[in-house]
């Protein structure tokens, strides 16, 4: 049957329409690979991908080597410092395989000789560079197949030409005065932000106090002109580094905090609610990164997660009275145990999309320095900062806190220099 496929004229053309359509939405432009994050960290493999020989589909039928191709994960990748490793499973009857290249930070693309194998070594790369790559089955009459893309970071540091820091009060710099810019975010210079060193330019810090995912890609904060998807649009983040951190104004955890340390019953009842919002979060993070990847395809992304803000219990000492008052030890235990749902949310809203998800570290960087620990002076994080406006720098990091969010981030951005990234 698969010799009668290439001698059906008539369906060869159905297939090219149909392919052609394909190439040029998975090809054309700064869209959505087709393919998962790396699996674990592996920057030589891909969640699916395999470099198995691949026969001819059940049964022969070829409308099923189209779909394959279509919508299978069929190209895994290895980065080097200057060059990518590139290879992908048969596609039978094929009689060469055509391998487009796109600069995702320039979109400069260019087409490379057709390959006769199932694997190719591109070379002259340019270093730490994101790069899109487009394989595509020819047929013996020139029959242009369905197209599969990956994208590739290349291994090693290249300056970045922008950086922008989204998100809300975590990297505003909310809990680390003084403040400045717009009144209301509180934007610091003590924020992780203004700490990453060398190789990384001042930040565009576009995070404010308060940003929900609503005011990322929907709504704009009364305070700041636009969203901040807007904003990141409107600069150029071809050859750049973006932070974020977001979420946890949508699961309402200042609201929260406050019911539990001011509230006159136990907050651990509204567990559930909590959790409820944390877990419905994943598909607004989802769709966040996403459209991070979609404004600025050749952009390093990374997504923050937040500290677990109070101390273990059985070893906390809050010496703010109110909040020594206020907090129960199974009040605490929730309050870490909700952080670690919401990080958990962020780390997989990530890795679906194959941005960097830094929530772990975050969390372990913290660990013996939250609110409340025993010794007031190893404390990272504010505990009760004011009774007027409250939610304004308490359970937010000091400077200390953000210089250790700057480690983690650095210790991040080496392991992806070193490794480089394939999604």
């Amino acid at each position: 049957m698969i010799e009668q496929f290439w001698r059906g004229m008539g369906f060869a053309l159905l297939l090219m329409g149909v392919a052609g359509m394909v190439w040029l939405q998975s090809f054309g432009g700064p869209v959505m690979a087709s393919t998962g994050p790396l699996k674990g960290g592996d920057p030589t493999s891909r969640v699916g991908a395999t470099t198995r020989a691949a026969g001819p589909a059940k049964g022969g039928d070829p409308t099923r080597l189209v779909e394959r191709w279509r919508t299978g994960e069929v190209l895994a990748a290895t980065p080097g410092e200057r060059q990518v490793q590139l290879s992908w499973e048969v596609f039978q009857e094929a009689a060469g395989y055509r391998v487009e290249q796109r600069d995702l930070a320039t979109g400069e693309m260019r087409v490379l000789p057709t390959v006769n194998g199932t694997a190719i070594l591109v070379k002259g790369l340019a270093v730490g560079r994101w790069y899109r790559f487009g394989v595509t089955p020819l047929g013996d009459a020139g029959v242009v197949m369905p197209t599969q893309t990956i994208e590739v970071r290349t291994r090693g540091f290249q300056a970045y030409d922008h950086y922008y820091a989204l998100g809300d009060s975590f990297s505003a710099g909310d809990g680390a005065p003084p403040y400045m810019g717009v009144q209301g975010c509180y934007r610091s210079m003590n924020s992780y932000p203004f700490l990453l060193g060398p190789g990384v330019p001042a930040p565009d810090l576009i995070a404010c106090n308060g940003a929900t995912t609503a005011n990322v890609d929907q709504v704009s904060q009364s305070i700041v002109p636009g969203t901040q998807l807007s904003q990141l649009r409107a600069a150029a983040p071809a050859n750049s580094l973006i932070t974020i951190s977001i979420g946890g104004n949508d699961a309402q955890f200042s609201r929260e905090l406050k019911n539990c340390i001011w509230g006159w019953q136990s907050c651990t009842e509204r567990h559930d609610i909590i959790a409820s919002r944390i877990s419905a979060l994943k598909p607004r993070l989802v769709q966040i990164y996403q459209e991070l990847r979609q404004a600025a395809p050749g952009a390093d992304i990374l997504a923050l997660g937040y500290p677990l803000l109070v101390a273990v219990p059985e070893k906390a000492n809050c010496h703010n009275p109110i909040v020594h008052l206020g907090l129960s030890t199974a009040e605490m235990a929730m309050i870490r145990q909700l952080a670690g749902m919401l990080d958990d949310v962020i780390a997989q809203a990530a890795s679906e999309v194959g941005v960097i998800a830094v929530t772990t570290e975050v969390e372990q960087a913290f660990a013996g320095h939250e609110a409340c620990v025993a010794n007031q002076g190893d404390e990272w994080l504010n505990e009760l900062a004011g009774l007027t406006d409250w939610l304004h720098d308490s359970f937010h990091p000091n400077r200390r806190g953000y210089e250790a969010d700057a480690e983690v981030i650095k210790a991040r951005l080496a392991a992806l220099y070193g490794s480089g990234m394939v999604r």
